[in-house]
């Protein structure tokens, strides 16, 4: 009776198994959620990463939480993946790297996408700042293109 639980145990297992190897295998074959190009004029840091100068791709494979985009520089070359901290739904009709400055260094505070509908915000403290009247300069918009179009 033991020897047939623990087959019945093994069965269930390996049927669970299959199931969740077939999930991952059909979720890889998926177009990405988001996929497009950007280019910076100057060096920003983004997350934990410094991105130079330069010419750079952006692939979102889900819209689960957290959303991961990963970077990679026009080559192909993988450069980061950044994890969003937060979402906000108001993404004002454009899709862009949204940048202030602190400290002197260029900071990319959030990604706009409206293809998307949403705002993934990296470093709230920036995304949430009330701009001063001399600060205002200091907010950038970096154009996303989508290559899901």
């Amino acid at each position: 009776m033991k020897a047939i639980k623990s087959q019945g145990k093994w069965l269930v297992m390996v049927l669970l198994a299959n199931c969740l190897f077939a999930t991952g295998a059909r979720a890889q074959g998926l177009d990405p959620a988001y996929a497009g190009k950007f280019t910076l004029p100057y060096e920003v840091r983004w997350g934990k990463s410094v991105l130079p100068a330069g010419d750079y791709t952006i692939t979102i494979k889900s819209t689960g939480t957290p959303m991961i985009a990963m970077i990679r520089s026009a080559s192909g070359d993988a450069i980061t993946n950044v994890v969003n901290g937060s979402v906000d739904t108001d993404a004002k009709g454009m899709n862009a790297l949204l940048i202030k400055e602190r400290g002197g260094q260029r900071i990319v505070h959030s990604l706009a996408l409206n293809d998307l509908g949403v705002v993934l915000i990296y470093d709230p403290s920036l995304a949430h700042e009330k701009p001063l009247v001399q600060e205002a300069r200091n907010v950038r918009a970096v154009p996303v293109i989508s290559a899901n179009k």
